[in-house]
């Protein structure tokens, strides 16, 4: 016996309305934090770098990734509702769907192998200085790795907010 999830159930409604809550939530946070960051960088006080630098980090882990782990979930278990082969669901073989999970995929490869330990490091790199306390004789040894970091941090961003618009005009217009 097979027990179908119908597109017009309370079921499927309530976790199509949580995938897209959760996306909004999860990938919505991220596009806070390079401005919080380009402001505390702009006042100049590696204290306040430091602290907002930790702030978005914490966030991020209680704020952005647990909502964007979700909404992929949510968004594979939409599809997974479309197994009984009834045509009013989505099915694995949409070209679509296989643009917008393996733009995921991407993604999280990108988050996961080069953004968070680069931002790791970036951070890690903030807390020596701001230990080390005021530069005497020119600037701190770290400086330099954490601006080169700081570039890369601002082209995988980048790279990862467009991922993220590619999934939605993906989802919102089926173009294939």
């Amino acid at each position: 016996m097979v027990y179908a999830v119908l597109p017009d159930s309370g079921v499927y409604q309530l976790v199509l309305f949580l995938h897209i809550l959760t996306a909004i939530v999860g990938f919505g946070s991220t596009f806070v934090w390079p401005m919080l960051s380009a402001k505390a960088r702009k006042s100049g006080d590696p204290g306040l770098m430091l602290k907002v630098s930790e702030m978005i980090d914490e966030a991020g882990h209680v704020l952005s990734s647990p909502f964007i782990w979700a909404s992929g979930a949510l968004g594979l278990l939409l599809v997974v509702f479309g197994a009984t082969a009834d045509p009013a669901y989505w099915e694995f073989s949409e070209t679509w769907i296989s643009i917008a999970m393996t733009l995921y995929l991407v993604a999280l490869g990108v988050s996961l192998g080069l953004h968070g330990p680069n931002l790791k490091r970036m951070l890690a790199l903030q807390r020596e200085m701001a230990a080390a306390g005021p530069p005497q004789g020119g600037p701190p040894p770290q400086l330099a790795e954490l601006q080169a970091r700081g570039k890369k941090a601002g082209m995988f961003g980048g790279i990862l907010h467009l991922l993220f618009v590619l999934i939605l005009l993906d989802m919102v217009f089926k173009p294939f």
